[in-house]
């Protein structure tokens, strides 16, 4: 399973279930989507092992970001293109769709194009890039080893979540047992199972700790960081007309009214047979952003981005945060009613604001 869903939660899981598995050469992997609005892929290739080997060299300050990485090493993973932007732009079409680049050869630079070869040979393990491009709900993608790869670990990993999601196959000889398909899998739900239990006690004392007028859109926990818990808490809330609703995002979510059917999804098939971004779905809507003035100088900072006042909303009309990663997003209800919202990127992330005349 690439991602997965369980009881009790809407969550989106940064892993592969299971993330690491004994093959033999010319066994078929299927990697298959279970889509929670995080766009995911499967990638191997040189430029992907190179890079991971070094990233599990650096310290667990570096690892977490806590210290700065070495240039040498972030140079690594600069060679990998990212599935989405860093900022304004479409979706890298040299990483959202399948692409598959021969050994010795180079990642074409130009990520505004597909990649010349979007069907693979079987993997023999030498490839500089071999990536699945996105999984849609329930697509799979069938890694064919090659007959002759060598024994030997081959990683792989997701061209947007990069070392937050990793799979490791060890190819062993054909007269070494492996796993069957059957108790794969069953490993695989256990590891999710076991996942999202880490987490369930925090997210119990997130639903419980709730504040008038306030919702908070997304949940994550510092000691499982491969988990983001897509709900509003609490998904249903009640406010009179002209009391503002401030949602406290922790991203990347949006708070998405009335929203049209091209707003509902991140990524789309273009004319091209391509998966591009929705402008629709990334753009504040509905109300004019506040000028933030220039980007800021100097080295990065911890702080949260400044609150987005939305200001007074009737109703009517499609109406939304756009994507946010962090921060506060405030709108004032000005008319009586029921109004259901969504989170543009994780489908099934919906609340209610219900909302009743000033005493």
């Amino acid at each position: 399973m690439v991602d997965g869903k369980v009881d009790g939660f809407n969550g989106a899981f940064f892993s592969y279930f299971p993330d690491k598995l004994s093959v033999h050469p010319g066994d078929t992997i299927v990697y298959k989507s279970v889509f929670s609005g995080e766009p995911h892929s499967i990638a191997f290739g040189t430029v992907i092992s190179d890079a991971v080997d070094a990233f599990l060299k650096l310290t667990p300050e570096q690892q977490s970001g806590q210290a700065p990485p070495l240039p040498e090493i972030e140079a690594k993973f600069a060679l990998i293109p990212s599935m989405l932007p860093n900022g304004p732009g479409d979706a890298a079409q040299t990483s959202v769709n399948p692409c598959f680049v021969a050994s010795g050869e180079t990642i074409p630079s130009d990520a505004s194009k597909q990649c010349p070869v979007t069907t693979p040979a079987p993997f023999d393990g030498t490839e500089t890039f071999y990536d699945s491009g996105f999984l849609p709900d329930n697509q799979t993608f069938g890694l064919k080893l090659a007959d002759d790869i060598k024994p030997g670990t081959y990683v792989g990993m997701c061209t947007l979540h990069f070392t937050e999601m990793i799979s490791q196959v060890t190819v062993v000889p054909l007269d070494e047992s492996i796993p069957s398909p059957a108790d794969v899998v069953a490993a695989g739900q256990q590891q999710l199972e076991d996942l999202a239990a880490k987490i369930l006690p925090a997210l119990t004392e997130a639903r419980a700790a709730t504040t008038p007028n306030h919702v908070v859109a997304g949940f994550g926990s510092e000691t499982v960081r491969n988990v983001l818990v897509a709900e509003f808490l609490p998904k249903d809330i009640e406010v009179h007309t002209n009391e503002p609703v401030t949602w406290t995002i922790s991203g990347p979510h949006s708070v998405s009214f009335n929203a049209p059917e091209d707003a509902r999804t991140l990524l789309s098939k273009g004319d091209d047979g391509g998966y591009h971004l929705s402008p629709t779905a990334l753009a504040p809507t509905g109300f004019t952003p506040p000028d933030t003035g220039p980007p800021p100088t100097g080295p990065p900072s911890d702080a949260p981005p400044p609150p987005v006042d939305a200001g007074a909303w009737d109703g009517t009309g499609f109406f939304s945060s756009g994507i946010m990663f962090a921060g506060d997003f405030s709108v004032t209800f000005t008319q009586p009613g029921t109004y259901k919202y969504i989170c543009v990127v994780h489908p099934n992330m919906e609340g209610t604001v219900t909302v009743t005349p000033a005493q």
